[in-house]
């Protein structure tokens, strides 16, 4: 099994657990001790490889300001920064698949576009990017075409960068001159 992916698998799990806690509190004087907590909190095998994998990767969140750790009266806590959920964001986007389907294609185009505030420029950025990541065609600077059915697929992408509600899904029955978007879909049947 490739090592970073499951580098990958280990930091999407604490995150994940975190973001849905919202924080773990734990008791302790020092970072490390949060890993056997979070160890039990997973139902992961307490062992030694597991504490020291667990505590690399909460060392190396912690570098990388995804997560904080603080400590008052003895007591820890563990939580998320917006960082940390936005890179968790990328993760679980970057998990999703759109259709691809031997079946032929029906001659509609579905277009994606978005108006997303400048407030919101870095997630604009990266919903942009998962789109190019998982194979929509850039018509435009915020259109994005793809020859399937996958409404589903990017209204959860959209949520995940907080950006819903600034998407537009339209179903086009053509886009003139085309040939430049097939050629971008050979899979595609036409």
């Amino acid at each position: 099994m490739n090592k970073k992916f499951i580098r990958n698998e280990r930091v999407l799990e604490i995150l994940e657990a975190t973001a849905k806690l919202g924080f773990i509190f734990f008791l302790g004087v020092a970072a490390p001790n949060a890993a056997g907590h979070i160890i039990k909190l997973l139902g992961w095998v307490p062992d030694y490889k597991n504490r020291y994998r667990t505590e690399r990767t909460l060392s190396t969140l912690e570098d990388k300001k995804l997560v904080r750790f603080w400590y008052k009266n003895g007591k820890g806590k563990f939580e998320l920064t917006y960082e940390g959920k936005m890179h968790l964001a990328n993760l679980k986007a970057k998990s999703i698949k759109l259709p691809h389907g031997p079946e032929k294609w029906d001659g509609k185009w579905r277009m994606v576009t978005f108006d997303i505030p400048e407030k919101l420029k870095i997630n604009r950025r990266r919903f942009a990017r998962t789109l190019r990541f998982l194979g929509m065609y850039n018509l435009e600077k915020s259109i994005f075409v793809y020859p399937r059915e996958c409404k589903k697929e990017i209204f959860q992408i959209a949520e995940l960068y907080l950006v819903h509600k600034y998407i537009r899904y339209i179903i086009a029955h053509s886009i003139d001159p085309d040939i430049k978007i097939r050629n971008n879909f050979p899979y595609a049947k036409y």
